[in-house]
C-alpha cells in the first residue's frame, strides 16, 4: 500500500518550483539550468519512492542497527545549511548562488525525513 506524508509531498512542490525557475528563466547559464533540473528529477524520483513502505522500513532497520547514526542527519543537515549560506554570501548574494543552494535542499529535505521517522520509532517504544 502507497503511503503519503508530509515529505512526499515537500519533495513534489521542490521538483516542481526548480522545474519552474529552470523553464521560467531562459537565460540562466546551461550548467546552473541543468544543475536545477537534475535537481528537480532527483525530488520527483525521492517523492515517488517515499510512498512505498520499504523506505520507512529501510530508515528504521539502519536506525535500529546503528543507534549512534542519530547525530549524523542533524550534522548532515547542519552542514549542508552552513555550506549554502557561505556560498551564497561569499558570492554576493548572487541569483546563481541562491539558485545553486537551493537546488540543495533536497539532502535537507531526506535527512529531515530521516530524523522524523526515527523520532517516530522512538515515540513508539
Amino acid at each position: 500500500m502507497k503511503r503519503f506524508t508530509l515529505f512526499t509531498f515537500l519533495y513534489l512542490a521542490l521538483g516542481v518550483c526548480l522545474t519552474a525557475i529552470a523553464l521560467g528563466y531562459p537565460n540562466l547559464p546551461s550548467g546552473l539550468q541543468t544543475s536545477l533540473f537534475v535537481s528537480a528529477g532527483v525530488s520527483y524520483l525521492v517523492c515517488l519512492l517515499s510512498t512505498f513502505p520499504f523506505w520507512r522500513e529501510m530508515t528504521i532497520r539502519f536506525y535500529r542497527r546503528r543507534n549512534s547514526a542519530v547525530i549524523l542527519p542533524w550534522f548532515v543537515i547542519g552542514f549542508n545549511l552552513v555550506w549554502m549560506i557561505w556560498e551564497v554570501q561569499s558570492q554576493n548574494w548572487a541569483m546563481e548562488a541562491i539558485l545553486q543552494a537551493f537546488s540543495r535542499l533536497i539532502v535537507v529535505l531526506l535527512f529531515a525525513e530521516i530524523i522524523v521517522i526515527t523520532w517516530q520509532v522512538n515515540s513508539e517504544h
